[in-house]
């Protein structure tokens, strides 16, 4: 019988030949929202639109703090007429809930992390045609979220499709891995997903890039995840004057290199720096902070960073760990 146990990590590939894969995302955890002010609450919480979600919608976002800048991102949405819930990446949720919970003390809201559910990701070649097989209908851009008894379907359109599976029924989950004898399917890591996320331009904010960046700074706003009409929420002040008087410096970029020289064999991971040498290689200036990265199949890496909009589209960095400067590559921007 298959089990979560069969996703370990396999090399990653590129969307466009990525074949049929079911990702288990342990990186990424539920969070539940219940009690009668949970859409005023959230309102004044996040900094998307939570009065005009719809049922059949998610919504990116993102919480800041009184400066402006994020405690982390998330998708929110409703899991039912009573219930809403996001997700949002696990090591920063500890933080993001004692957080919400200060300004949670005289509403009626329960905040309540999910340890019991499964996180599926699903993409690759016949996806539709293999989750069709269990279900009827599948979520798509009109209608983002569908439920189902013990399991709800997301629908993302980037890179390519893909389904991110809330599983809530282990017996649901044990199904799915054991019927799947028509299709040739591959397991993966979260690691897969992550490269994915890179693809398309969704941002990563876990506990080391906590409450360092404006939303706008990691595409918040491209992906629909401000709303600028909606009123006051924590940080709005800040986050309007960025938009309304063109302050932002700093951008949400994809990076790859074929060249990677590290004698530690250590990827860039999240919250390390990124370098350039100046005046005669005796100063090292900032120039933006890892997101999250992977090794590709083919040896090249793929990061995501928040860079300055300033910074020269190509040439050789370094990346930075605590007071460690562990590598240097040959980087090219590919996309915002």
């Amino acid at each position: 019988m298959l089990s979560k146990t069969n996703f370990i990590k396999q090399p990653i590939v590129h969307s466009s030949v990525l074949p049929l894969t079911l990702m288990f995302l342990k990186n990424w955890i539920l969070i539940k929202l219940q009690g009668t002010d949970i859409i005023q609450y959230l309102h004044n919480q996040f900094t998307c639109d939570i009065k005009n979600l719809n049922k059949n919608q998610y919504s990116f976002a993102a919480h800041c703090n009184f400066n402006g800048r994020m405690i982390s991102n998330m998708y929110v949405f409703y899991i039912n007429n009573q219930k809403i819930a996001f997700i949002e990446p696990l090591n920063i949720h500890h933080k993001q809930i004692s957080i919400m919970q200060k300004y949670a003390t005289f509403s009626n809201v329960t905040i309540t992390p999910d340890y019991n559910v499964t996180l599926i990701g699903a993409s690759g070649l016949y996806v539709k045609k293999y989750l069709n097989t269990f279900f009827t209908t599948l979520p798509d851009t009109k209608n983002m979220v569908i439920h189902y008894p013990g399991i709800t379907l997301l629908h993302f359109k980037l890179p390519i499709d893909r389904f991110l599976l809330i599983i809530y029924d282990q017996t649901i989950l044990d199904f799915l891995l054991n019927k799947t004898q028509s299709f040739p399917i591959y397991y993966n890591s979260y690691h897969q997903w992550t490269a994915l996320d890179i693809e398309a331009g969704y941002p990563y904010i876990d506990f080391a890039t906590s409450e360092l960046f404006f939303p706008q700074a990691a595409n918040m706003d491209i992906l629909q995840g401000i709303s600028f009409n909606k009123g006051c929420y924590i940080g709005q002040e800040l986050v309007a004057r960025i938009q309304h008087y063109k302050l932002n410096k700093q951008s949400l970029y994809q990076l790859t290199s074929n060249t990677y020289h590290n004698q530690h064999n250590q990827l860039p991971v999240s919250g390390d720096h990124i370098v350039l040498r100046q005046k005669n290689n005796q100063i090292w200036k900032h120039i933006g902070t890892v997101l999250q990265s992977c090794q590709m199949q083919e040896g090249n890496i793929c990061i995501q960073a928040i860079l300055n909009k300033s910074f020269i589209k190509e040439t050789e960095v370094y990346f930075q760990h605590n007071e460690l400067i562990y590598s240097n590559i040959n980087l090219k921007i590919l996309e915002k």
